[in-house]
Parts: structure tokens; C-alpha cells; sequence
């Protein structure tokens, strides 16, 4: 018995139809064939091969261009920060010289104003007041001590375009979380603070300027140290009970920042510089009886004054303010 070759109802040795056999043999559609079979007749122009070499030619000039501009500028950059750097520093050192030379007249200003008061009496009370309230004397007494501090320092990247700053070089810590502590020392009854060695007056001002933040224009840079005199027991108790306490202790445990306290038996705060005043004046005796208000009498201070020794060195770092 023979079986046939031809025909519609095909099958092979099996019995299985000649068009599933097609189909497990031959995957491909045979249109797709005769598509690759008409565009390999068609003719490309001759100019089209010479067009796309003159355009890969051209983009790799522009990328030599480029390069070559990158690294040409790189130097003057170079040169640029090495010269601001230069500036900055020669500012410190003049700084760290005038404050030296600050406390030097300082302290002969206070030997010729002890020598002309009264060693005890009315005047030296109220002034030894004043100048405390005013931050103008080195201070003494028990309190407590707050710090504050980044547990890992930013990594330094570079920025996608200048004046950018990336997520990863903001500090979790800025102005706000200082001046937050400080306000939340001064309801809790301080009578001085200071700030990484720096100490507060009426006029002091607690800022962010860009990666910085900046005590009476003074960059200080984490941990930051906060320090305040006063009643220890009733300082440590209400800080304790405060929401600001709660917050960063919150914060801490989250992670990214360490926050503690502490009671201080023994505190010594370095005296500030003396805010020269604009606008207010002294009242004279002749301005009292015309009918201006007489000064109010400042309250005696709890804290002791500690009186500012000369100084017996200029230091190249800041040193204790």
C-alpha cells in the first residue's frame, strides 16, 4: 500500500496533516521573508552614508570641544579657591587678632574701673548687674548642659549645577533646632547662656547662612554645646518636662542626630562682646527732672561675676570666646 504525496488531505506515515507539520517546521510567516526579500532590492541613495559619517564626526568635535573647555577652565578654578581661601584665612587671623587685642583693653578697662569704685556699694552692685545682664563678664555658677550633634557628617558630592546642594550634604540640623533649645532655656529660668563657647546678649542673633549656622555672625559647626546658668534643680526639672526635650529625644531615636543633657554643678561662661547701641542713650539728671522716665534699678544677679583676666595669648583657631 503506497500513501500519497499530493493532495489536500495529506498525511504523512503517522497520519498527522501536512499543515501542522507546516506549521511546527516552518515558524516563521513566509511574509516576513518576502519583506527582508524587497528591501534588500531596494536602492539607498548615495549620499546617505557620507551624511551619517559627517554627523558622527561632528558630534565627536563637539564633545572634544567640550572637554577641552572643561579642563582648560579647570585651572582658573583651582586658582579661584585657592585665593578665597587665602582671604578667608588672612580675615581669621586679623579677626582672632583684633578680639586678642579686644580683651587686652578689656582687661584694662576693668583694672582702672576697679581701682576708681568703691570696693563694695550701690554703684559696683548695679554695675556688676548691668554687665552681667548684658553678657559683658565672664559668669560662673550651676546649671546644665545641652549638646546636640549630627551622627554622621554629609557626604560631600557634587552638586548637579552650581548653587545647587544636594539632599545628601543638608545637615538634619540647622538654626531653628538651636534656637529652639536656647528660647526653651531661657523660659526654664537661665540667667546666661552660651553656644559652642559663645556667649549670648540681648542683641545676639542665631542664623543659617547656607551649610553654616551662625552665632552673632560667627559659624559654629556641629556638635553644638549649649550651656546655661542658673537654678540647676529647676533647670534640669522643667527642660526635662518640655516638649523641646521630648522632640529630640524623639528625633535621636529615629536616628541621624544625637540628642542629651546633663546637670552641671560647676559652669563658667566667657564674657561677649559689648553690643554698642545706636539709637538709646543714657538718661542724664537734667533729662529726669524735665519729665523723662527714670531708669528702672536692675535686680541683683544670682550668678557670680567672675572678673576677665588679660589675656596672655592670641589663638590661631578662634579659642574660647
Amino acid at each position: 500500500m503506497t500513501t500519497p504525496t499530493t493532495g489536500r488531505g495529506y498525511r504523512d506515515s503517522s497520519g498527522t496533516p501536512s499543515l501542522l507539520l507546516d506549521l511546527i517546521n516552518n515558524t516563521a510567516d513566509p511574509g516576513y521573508a518576502a519583506a527582508a526579500a524587497r528591501r534588500g532590492e531596494s536602492n539607498h541613495s548615495w549620499y546617505e552614508q557620507p551624511l551619517a559619517a559627517l554627523g558622527a564626526a561632528l558630534v565627536g568635535l563637539i564633545l572634544v570641544i567640550a572637554y577641552l573647555h572643561a579642563h582648560r577652565a579647570a585651572p582658573q578654578t583651582a586658582k579661584l579657591h585657592a585665593e578665597l581661601v587665602k582671604r578667608v584665612r588672612a580675615a581669621q587671623l586679623m579677626n582672632d587678632s583684633l578680639q586678642h587685642d579686644l580683651l587686652g583693653d578689656q582687661a584694662k578697662l576693668n583694672a582702672l574701673r576697679d581701682k576708681s569704685l568703691p570696693a563694695a556699694g550701690q554703684l559696683r552692685s548695679t554695675l556688676q548687674s548691668d554687665q552681667l545682664a548684658a553678657g559683658a563678664l565672664t559668669t560662673f555658677g550651676t546649671g546644665m548642659q545641652v549638646q546636640l550633634a549630627v551622627t554622621a557628617a554629609p557626604t560631600a558630592t557634587q552638586a548637579a549645577r552650581v548653587g545647587v546642594t544636594t539632599v545628601t550634604d543638608t545637615s538634619p540640623l540647622s538654626d531653628k533646632d538651636i534656637r529652639s533649645v536656647v528660647n526653651e532655656l531661657w523660659h526654664d529660668g537661665a540667667e546666661a547662656i552660651s553656644v559652642n563657647d559663645i556667649r549670648l546678649t540681648p542683641t545676639s542673633a542665631i542664623r543659617f547662612a547656607g551649610q553654616a549656622v551662625l552665632v552673632d555672625f560667627q559659624p559654629i559647626t556641629s556638635p553644638y554645646v549649649i550651656r546655661a546658668i542658673g537654678d540647676s534643680d529647676v533647670l534640669v526639672t522643667n527642660f526635662a518636662d518640655s516638649e523641646v526635650a521630648s522632640r529630640y529625644h524623639t528625633l535621636a531615636a529615629l536616628g541621624g542626630i544625637t540628642f542629651d543633657w546633663s546637670q552641671q554643678n560647676h559652669l563658667e561662661l566667657p564674657a561677649g562682646s559689648a553690643a554698642k547701641p545706636n539709637y538709646a542713650a543714657p538718661v542724664t539728671p537734667g533729662a529726669a527732672a524735665n519729665g523723662s522716665p527714670k531708669p528702672t534699678p536692675s535686680p541683683q544677679p544670682t550668678v557670680s561675676p567672675k572678673p576677665t583676666p588679660a589675656p596672655t595669648s592670641s589663638s590661631p583657631t578662634g579659642g574660647p570666646r
